[in-house]
C-alpha cells in the first residue's frame, strides 16, 4: 500500500511539474536586447502626476512574465494601492520611500536607495513617496496586472 502511495505522488509530481513546464514554454520570452538609447518612456494616462512607464518584456495586461520600468516624478506620492499579481521590484535610480498598510503614514515609510529589492505581494497595500528626486523602479511580475486604488 505504501508503494501505490508512493507511486501516486510521483506520477502526480510529474504530471504537474509538466504542467508547470509548459506554462512557462507557452509563455517564453522573445529575444530581445534593448541598449538605453532606443527606451521610450510613455506617459501612464492611469496616472496623474507624469508618472512614466517602459514595458521592457511581456505585458503586464496579458498573462505571462512582464518585466518594465516605472518612472515617479520628484515629489510623487503614491497612496494605497494593490496589484493582482505577485511583483519583484529592484531601484534602479533615485530614494524611494515605501511602505506596505492601507493609510499614507509618513512615519512609516522606509528610505529605498538605488539597489534596493523588494516585494509587492498579490493583493498587498502598499504606498510610496519620490519625496527627495525622480525615482526609477524595475518591476517584474506574472500578468494580468492592474492596480487598484485604496480610498484616503
Amino acid at each position: 500500500m505504501k508503494k501505490f502511495r508512493l507511486f501516486s505522488v510521483l506520477i502526480m509530481a510529474a504530471a504537474l511539474s509538466g504542467t508547470a513546464f509548459t506554462f512557462f514554454q507557452s509563455n517564453s520570452l522573445k529575444p530581445r536586447i534593448i541598449v538605453p538609447s532606443e527606451m521610450k518612456w510613455v506617459v501612464n494616462p492611469q496616472q496623474p502626476g507624469g508618472m512614466q512607464t517602459m514595458i521592457l518584456a511581456g505585458d503586464p495586461a496579458k498573462e505571462g512574465l512582464y518585466t518594465m520600468r516605472i518612472k515617479v516624478p520628484a515629489g510623487m506620492k503614491l497612496f494605497p494601492h494593490f496589484h493582482p499579481d505577485n511583483r519583484n521590484a529592484v531601484i534602479l535610480s533615485g530614494t524611494f520611500y515605501y511602505s506596505y498598510g492601507e493609510q499614507f503614514d509618513e512615519s512609516k515609510l522606509k528610505k529605498l536607495p538605488p539597489g534596493t529589492f523588494f516585494t509587492e505581494p498579490s493583493r498587498q497595500p502598499h504606498f510610496a513617496w519620490a519625496k527627495s528626486g525622480e525615482v526609477i523602479i524595475q518591476v517584474t511580475g506574472i500578468g494580468p496586472s492592474g492596480t487598484t486604488e485604496l480610498p484616503y
